[in-house]
């Protein structure tokens, strides 16, 4: 009988590590590249404020004048709200300048850095006054 109880935890213990495994996992920022791209005059085509990450997707003409729809990451709304982020940020047809680190990969895709609207007002997808994370590469 007592067998039986401890296989019967170990396999409930198991199972719960099986799937709970998933609710740890998250993914890092290897696939963006380091080189900012930058859109000037770039035209929100979708904004989509929901978690795990808040999406913008904006219509923009790069340096090399190829115009693309570009679909930006951002982190989950909390984070995001703390920055000055809210469901009714933005909207389609808002025209923004837009910093984001492009996917190494060339697809259409990034991380938000920084927005710009018409008036002048800017949005940072970190907070501008923290100093940036230690790296382990990092030489002065």
């Amino acid at each position: 009988m007592k067998t039986v109880k401890v296989r019967s935890f170990a396999l409930v213990v198991v199972g719960f590590l099986a799937t709970g495994s998933s609710l740890f996992a998250h993914h890092g920022d290897a696939a963006y590249s380091a080189d900012m791209l930058e859109l000037k005059g770039a035209v929100v085509t979708e904004y989509a404020w929901m978690n795990p990450h808040s999406l913008i997707k904006v219509r923009g003409t790069d340096a090399n004048g190829e115009t693309r729809v570009w679909t930006m990451e951002m982190g989950s709304t909390p984070s995001m709200g703390l920055l000055g982020f809210s469901r009714f940020t933005m909207t389609p047809g808002d025209v923004l300048d837009v910093q984001l680190f492009p996917t190494k990969n060339g697809t259409p895709v990034g991380r938000m850095h920084q927005i710009t609207f018409a008036d002048g007002t800017q949005l940072f997808d970190v907070d501008p006054t923290e100093p940036p994370p230690a790296r382990a590469d990092f030489q002065e």
